[in-house]
């Protein structure tokens, strides 16, 4: 009888704990999400109603890469920003903004790379050069100002975050001062959705600021792939880098 008593508990025991797991706090996913980041190895994509910045890091490597697209009607100009094994190199083409004459040197007009020899450069004509291991996506400060959550399906989450706890980023390409002073209160409550593979790490993180003011409505949409697949980028060729203290000559002339 005591044997069986005993066997009884046992399978008590084991039935007990076949229930399944707790469900994840959805907070705590979406943290959890923006781990892998500091792995600094995936591919990206930030896509905004003006502008495009997409790239891959490779942090172990010291390599990088990060394009930005802008749209604005007036200011289009594009940016590619290459680091290879510690050495930083960027093209820049400012030929479709407005008020620049036709003659440009060929570092501004995407012809020719700009050798980032000087360390102490950190940016150039506000354009921002972020290093090997930066989280250039936005992604975590985005994740951290959420205030509000819910699941919505199988790896699948939306609810709102507070946009005066997101900041401008390592790109500045996040909410601006005068976007935010304009918003007001709604700046607090802008909805989002969030998407995680199955291991847990986030994938998409989409939201849609409402216009305010003279700041027209803008969708912003972050995409992540490659986790631990990024490929280090190609190094320019040596016959399309310029010299560097010419080009800061002619770059200073503008």
């Amino acid at each position: 009888m005591q044997l069986r008593a005993v066997a009884a508990v046992l399978v008590a025991l084991a039935l007990g704990g076949c229930g399944g797991e707790t469900p994840e706090d959805p907070f705590d996913a979406l943290d959890d999400s923006v781990v892998a980041l500091l792995d600094g190895n995936y591919t990206f994509t930030h896509t905004t109603t003006y502008q495009v910045v997409d790239g891959s890091m490779l942090a172990d490597a010291r390599s990088m890469r990060v394009r930005l697209d802008s749209r604005v009607q007036g200011q289009q100009f594009t940016s590619d920003f290459v680091t290879v094994a510690g050495d930083r190199f960027v093209l820049l083409d400012f030929s479709k903004v407005e008020n620049m004459t036709s003659a440009l040197p060929d570092v501004m007009t995407g012809q020719k790379w700009v050798p980032l020899t000087d360390p102490a450069v950190t940016e150039l004509g506000g354009i921002p050069f972020p290093a090997p291991g930066d989280d250039v996506t936005g992604a975590t400060a985005a994740v951290r100002a959420v205030t509000d959550v819910r699941e919505t399906g199988e790896n699948t989450y939306a609810g709102t975050l507070d946009l005066t706890q997101v900041g401008p980023g390592v790109l500045r390409v996040g909410p601006t001062a005068e976007l935010l002073a304009q918003l007001g209160t709604a700046a607090s409550a802008v909805p989002f959705t969030a998407t995680l593979d199955g291991e847990g790490r986030l994938t998409t993180f989409v939201y849609d600021v409402p216009a305010a003011g003279s700041v027209p409505a803008n969708h912003v949409e972050l995409s992540l792939t490659g986790y631990g697949a990024a490929q280090p980028p190609a190094r320019p060729d040596p016959a399309a880098v310029a010299n560097y203290d010419e080009a800061m000559k002619a770059i200073q002339r503008r």
